[in-house]
């Protein structure tokens, strides 16, 4: 593998790239230096552009000669182009693992939208290193030190593949890391089902489903180093969040997923990374999601099976019970819709918090009747059952809530195999399952 560092051969852009031959040298990828010369120059000529070439090349060699050592091999390569698009394309066509860039250490031309650093972070396929402080992560990758990490932490793939990163940084040296996730309290709530309370903003059984998840998903961490999940509610920007909290740990690198959003996307969610790498103090690794192969088998402990009591609703227990494995948990779920007035759903958010669960007659013969429902060999496999009965405003909503809240792996559900007509007017709960829900979804068409 290889490292891209794009150098103009500023002060700035000279520090970095001794700070990336010795990240390059404890990875063990060849150093690939880059200088991108610009097209549309005034008063070129065809002697004047090849004293240029010859002057740059001489000073690309003569930096490749101050880094190169026994155990790292550097290679130069001058290119004429938007600098952008030349680094992005030139670390495809070496399968760089890494590009690093210093921070505002090129310009753009002014009819060009941001700056080069903002560009490349944008286009390229490969994480990209923004430097603004390259003596911590040299010091660190030179064994002297150990390196403080913020990880900015969501359910999105692009955040998955940042932990993987910060994965890889811990293998190579020790690195204490904050995992920070920034949430506005009502929508946690809402993604658990879980009600609002008046006297705080997040309830403790929602803190502990979110610290619960995002624990998982930071899965088994090599390496030295203490890690913890920090939660931080609020109505900010998550951007500015990460970057008060990185001042505040005194973080030396901020490792962010990013979703290379561009034109109506971009303009309506904006860009985390991008804020980030502009406002951050400290220097910045953001990773696109494409960065890390996802060809991992997942384990199946906890599913959820939603039934509507109908033949086809029930006949997809079976399956769901036939993917979990000895020690696993089949979660049994039916819910109630409100019949009229206030939705019961919205009525839960307005309970003081500690309220107990109501049970109605309704509700316990719907338990018993779920209970009824269970294989007889699900106990001989050492499966175990949960029955829930719920108040839903929507049932697809309701399923979805509670695949968070019970952390299931998976959801089971049969669809009726409703077409045209039918499904314009009567809809589809397992479609709308399918499109709402972050937990893998196995649709089960009646016999």
């Amino acid at each position: 593998m290889s490292i891209v560092f794009g150098t103009d051969f500023s002060e700035r852009a000279m520090t970095a790239a001794r700070a990336a031959a010795v990240l390059a040298r404890r990875t063990g990828d060849v150093l690939h230096l880059v200088h991108v010369t610009e097209y549309g120059s005034a008063g070129r000529s065809a002697s004047s552009d090849e004293t240029l070439r010859s002057e740059l090349l001489s000073r690309l060699e003569a930096l490749a000669a101050e880094l190169r050592t026994e155990d790292l091999r550097v290679e130069v390569h001058l290119r004429e182009g938007a600098p952008d698009e030349v680094l992005v394309e030139h670390a495809a066509v070496v399968h760089a693992s890494l590009i690093i860039v210093s921070h505002h250490g090129q310009r753009a031309p002014r009819w060009r939208i941001g700056n080069v650093t903002e560009r490349v972070v944008q286009a390229a396929r490969c994480p990209v290193l923004v430097l603004r402080a390259p003596d911590p992560l040299a010091a660190w990758a030179r064994g002297e030190r150990s390196l403080r990490v913020l990880l900015g932490l969501d359910f999105s793939p692009p955040s998955d593949a940042a932990v993987a990163w910060v994965r890889k940084l811990r293998s190579l040296g020790s690195c204490e890391v904050v995992a920070a996730h920034h949430y506005w309290g009502a929508d946690a709530h809402v993604r658990y089902g879980v009600p609002l309370s008046p006297e705080s903003e997040v309830t403790p059984e929602v803190e502990e489903a979110l610290r619960r998840d995002l624990t998982a998903r930071l899965g088994d961490m090599p390496g030295t180093g203490a890690v913890w999940v920090h939660l931080d509610p609020g109505m900010s920007r998550p951007a500015e969040s990460l970057v008060a909290l990185a001042r505040k740990e005194e973080a030396d690198l901020i490792v962010v997923g990013t979703h290379q959003r561009t034109g109506a996307s971009k303009w309506w969610y904006g860009s985390v990374s991008q804020r980030i790498v502009h406002d951050a103090p400290v220097s910045v690794l953001c990773v696109p999601a494409s960065a890390v192969s996802t060809l991992t088998i997942p384990e199946v402990r906890r599913v959820l099976a939603p039934t509507d009591l109908s033949d086809v609703g029930i006949s997809a227990i079976r399956h769901a019970y036939s993917i979990v494995p000895a020690g696993g948990a089949v979660y049994l779920l039916h819910v109630l819709e409100p019949v009229g007035g206030t939705p019961p759903l919205y009525a839960q958010y307005l309970a003081p918090q500690g309220s107990p669960p109501v049970h109605t007659p309704e509700k316990d013969r719907l338990a018993e009747v779920l209970r009824g429902l269970i294989p007889p060999e699900a106990a001989v496999r050492g499966i175990s059952t949960r029955v829930e009965v719920v108040h839903g405003r929507k049932v697809s909503e309701a399923v979805t809530q509670a695949a968070e809240r019970l952390n299931c792996d998976v959801i089971c559900l049969a669809t009726h195999g409703r077409s045209g007509l039918t499904k314009a007017l009567l809809g589809s709960v397992a479609q709308e399952v399918l499109q709402s829900s972050s937990r893998p979804v196995l649709l089960v068409r009646p016999a």
